[in-house]
């Protein structure tokens, strides 16, 4: 009789834990389209994050190109300068992601410091040469 009693409980209890199961799997599913719509939000985020950095970095470099069009040859040297050590960083965190793809994950705020960098370093050059300039021309029109 005690067989009997402990078979019927275990079947119970099967019986019991088949809603659990169905609502378990209800849930699993809501999880993965939970998972997939917040792994799609992610990757729109992560798209609009590269934008946004690609436009703040080419932004930053045409001020460069513009220098080094418009400048002597000197200032246009000076001012193409953070253009090779973009380039030079683009190219080390291009073949180090290429060689191990956990590397560089922050590699969109490397870019965009590199960016915010570049402006401060022009703002510089400008005034610099601008003060070069004034001074050339008070020490010209002096006898």
């Amino acid at each position: 009789m005690h067989n009997v009693r402990s078979s019927e409980s275990r079947n119970g209890s099967k019986f019991r834990a088949v809603p659990f199961g169905l609502l378990a799997l209800g849930l699993s599913s809501d999880v993965f389209a939970a998972a997939e719509i917040e792994a799609s939000s992610v990757m729109l985020w992560t798209t609009l994050i590269i934008l946004i950095v690609f436009a703040a970095t080419a932004g930053s470099a045409v001020l460069n190109i513009a220098a080094i069009r418009q400048w002597d040859r000197n200032w246009g040297l000076v001012s193409g300068l953070p253009l090779v050590g973009l380039l030079v960083w683009s190219l080390l965190i291009f073949i180090a992601k290429f060689v191990d793809p956990e590397t560089h994950a922050l590699w969109t705020l490397e870019i965009f410091a590199w960016a915010m960098i570049n402006m401060i370093y022009m703002v510089t050059a400008m005034t610099a040469k601008r003060m070069f300039a004034k001074r050339d021309e008070e020490n010209s029109t002096t006898p």
